[in-house]
């Protein structure tokens, strides 16, 4: 007599469509980088704490570990999710136009929450290496560079007035930008920072 055999047993959940959307993890990822990336704004580096973090966020802090060594780890990721990193610059062959595109497009970026974020890092990098060396890697360091290359550029081309020291020149390009920040305010408004520019620029370059 031939054996008979059992239908095979449907298992749990079998056939049914997958749940679309983000992972579940992806999801607590982003709430935690948005929950730290308020606390860094509102309360500073220096008082930013995992605890806190994982409350804002709803979450537990094994959760945030799982992602993130410690604080500083967590406060350079929060800060560099809410600002695009990359620099994608094209040059004219007028050093003025190009120092006037850049200085504009970073105050884009670092106005409001993201440029409080920026202040309180650059304050959490006096007692955190990790956090001095991640900004200067990620942001200061390849925005010099591209600043020093340009200058020297123009200063080669004869776009410079004569005696314009190229680092002292840059320092006054610059501090309208970053200088308001380490002092607790916001950037200014693009147009009264494009007037600081114009400004400096009279001083620096040669008429087109």
């Amino acid at each position: 007599m031939a054996e008979t055999k059992e239908p095979a047993k449907e298992r749990p959940g079998a056939g049914r469509p997958r749940a679309r959307g983000r992972p579940r993890s992806e999801q607590s990822r982003e709430a935690i980088l948005l929950a730290a990336l308020k606390l860094l704004v509102r309360d500073g580096y220096e008082n930013l704490t995992i605890e806190g973090v994982a409350r804002e966020a709803g979450t537990g802090k094994s959760t945030i570990y799982r992602w993130w060594k410690g604080r500083s780890d967590l406060a350079v990721d929060a800060f560099f999710s809410a600002i695009d990193e990359t620099l994608d610059l094209h040059e004219t062959g007028r050093a003025e136009t190009d120092f006037r595109a850049q200085i504009a497009g970073m105050a884009a970026q670092l106005r409001g929450p993201a440029g409080r974020a920026f202040a309180a890092m650059l304050a959490g990098g006096r007692d955190s290496p990790s956090v001095a060396a991640a900004v200067r890697k990620r942001w200061l360091d390849p925005r010099r560079d591209w600043a020093r290359m340009r200058m020297a550029r123009a200063a080669e081309a004869g776009q410079l007035q004569e005696g314009v020291e190229p680092r002292a020149a840059l320092a006054l390009l610059y501090s309208p930008l970053y200088s308001p920040l380490l002092f607790g305010n916001d950037i200014p408004s693009a147009k009264d920072l494009d007037a600081a520019f114009s400004l400096a620029a009279r001083a620096i370059f040669k008429p087109s």
